[in-house]
């Protein structure tokens, strides 16, 4: 397999057996991040693709987007997946896509999404697919390493990279160490564990595979991770509140999103108080929109100086603010 670099529509190749990486061109950079959300509760996947594709695509009006995130719940197996991921793509550039499986998509408008989309334009987005060859460990050493020339050169400029794929609970943690061992134990990492183990990139399903898209850009981040002591179910509702309260802090005027990345374990133990859990989100992010999904492991940092860790019925949060 090789190393594909993709830079203003340019493709370059290099050896780099096991892993696939893309950079988005630099003069995407340089403007102020514009944050688009789309939900879409149908049950056939290219109907609920295109559905909430559209909503997206409206709400960014003439911006361009420079990566899309698809978090997805639709059925059909890869072939139903794949389905709603053409749909998307007939609103977005199918390469802008990256996302994975789960249990349902998080929005501002609720925790039942079978699809969740996100659009961002006014970042770079760097991103790096890699096979599960020698391990999870394995795998995020190769993310890192591929994309740590990004890394270093956008160092000066907020950075957050989003991990996801097939790393279910605890492998996840093999996967968070492969990846700071190359880029660092303070780089910003959050992301979750796909429900199925699917993952996509390029528009495209892919199985038994791990994805980084690294987010540069005029932004600075927040984090928090929080578990109940309980399964009662509004002791665990109340978790994503104050994981959000610590995230945000008191910077609403500057916050642009949140990502929140849940456990499929605490989703079932919330039973019907779930709409709590993204009334509390939506009230802590103010008129910043909330996007994320119910996944099978978590990653996330502890607040800003902790490393990030992979964990389990947890919920991770990161907040992005302009700078």
């Amino acid at each position: 397999m090789k190393r594909t670099i993709l830079v203003a529509s340019v493709m370059l190749c290099a050896a780099l057996p096991g892993v696939q990486a893309w950079a988005s061109s630099e003069s995407e950079a340089g403007q102020a991040m514009t944050v688009a959300v789309g939900h879409s509760e149908a049950i056939e996947p290219a109907q609920a693709g295109e559905e909430a594709a559209k909503k997206a695509k409206d709400a960014l009006k003439d911006k361009i987007p420079d990566v899309v995130f698809v978090f997805d719940c639709v059925g059909g197996g890869p072939e139903g997946k794949q389905a709603m991921l053409d749909a998307v793509a007939r609103h977005f550039p199918a390469e802008k896509i990256y996302g994975c499986s789960a249990y349902n998509a998080i929005t501002p408008t609720g925790s039942a999404g079978t699809v969740g989309v996100l659009a961002l334009a006014g970042v770079r987005v760097d991103a790096a697919l890699s096979n599960l060859d020698g391990g999870h460990e394995a795998c995020g050493k190769r993310i890192g390493e591929a994309l740590k020339p990004a890394a270093e050169k956008n160092k000066d400029r907020g950075q957050l990279l989003v991990l996801i794929g097939d790393c279910h609970f605890p492998i996840n943690q093999k996967l968070v160490d492969g990846v700071l061992g190359v880029l660092g134990e303070q780089f910003p990492v959050s992301g979750g564990a796909a429900n199925g183990g699917l993952t996509y990139a390029q528009g495209k399903v892919h199985t038994k595979s791990n994805v980084g898209v690294l987010i540069s850009g005029h932004f600075t981040c927040g984090f928090a991770i929080k578990k109940a002591e309980t399964t009662e179910p509004m002791d665990v509702v109340n978790q994503a509140g104050l994981a959000f309260k610590q995230a945000v802090g008191d910077r609403t005027d500057k916050l642009q999103m949140v990502f929140a990345f849940d456990c499929g374990g605490r989703r079932g133990q919330m039973k019907d108080k779930r709409p709590i859990e993204v009334d509390q989100m939506n009230e802590a992010a103010g008129k910043a929109p909330i996007f994320g999904f119910y996944g099978s492991g978590e990653t996330g940092r502890d607040g800003n100086a902790a490393p990030a860790k992979g964990v389990g019925y947890h919920i991770c949060v990161a907040a992005i603010f302009k700078k």
